[in-house]
């Protein structure tokens, strides 16, 4: 599989715009509403989705997923932080790890190539802390509370989107994908 045969299926634009500043290179993109498995396993759910959307296409896709895990719930809510975002959004993503005595959270990205045959992954760690409330303007999502280690006290969204993308998650998911390709 080459980076040039992947279609990136994501809703996000944003996600599509880091993805294409981290590679270097130009996505074919689509955008497709996938049932997505619910699991608090990364791995499985980033698999099934790429399964899922190369059944769905016919071509070779690329797909990524992210937890955040927040470490005073034991890692939950994991890759199921979309479903907390809906409904407390990044406000109340800061309450609740505030409300334990530690607020670190570790955010785990997995970006999976699918061709029908192989899946290939690749997996970006960054540490940090949960901001009791959000701050900054920049980013999407979550970003507007969580403080990387490496991000001098600010949060992702406090960050220019050339500043986040040297030290996110989703850019070292995508390097590890390209070297693995």
């Amino acid at each position: 599989m080459n980076l040039s045969d992947l279609v990136f299926v994501t809703s996000n634009l944003g996600k599509l715009r880091e993805a294409e500043t981290v590679l270097g290179v130009k996505l074919d993109h689509q955008a497709l509403d996938l049932v997505e498995v619910q699991s608090l396993d990364l791995a499985e759910v980033v698999r099934d989705k790429a399964r899922t959307a190369f059944a769905r296409i016919g071509r070779p896709v690329l797909v990524e997923d992210t937890a955040l895990e927040l470490t005073g719930l034991g890692g939950f809510p994991g890759p199921l932080v979309r479903w907390l975002l809906v409904t407390v959004g990044p406000g109340g993503i800061g309450r609740i790890a505030h409300a334990f005595a530690d607020p670190r959270a570790v955010v785990r990205c997995m970006a999976c190539a699918c061709d029908g045959v192989d899946d290939v992954v690749g997996t970006g760690v960054v540490r940090g802390v949960i901001a009791e409330r959000p701050r900054g303007r920049k980013g999407f999502g979550w970003d507007s509370v969580f403080i990387p280690e490496d991000g001098d006290g600010r949060t992702y969204a406090e960050m220019s989107p050339v500043e986040k993308n040297a030290i996110s998650h989703r850019r070292k998911a995508l390097e590890s994908l390209k070297k693995s390709l």
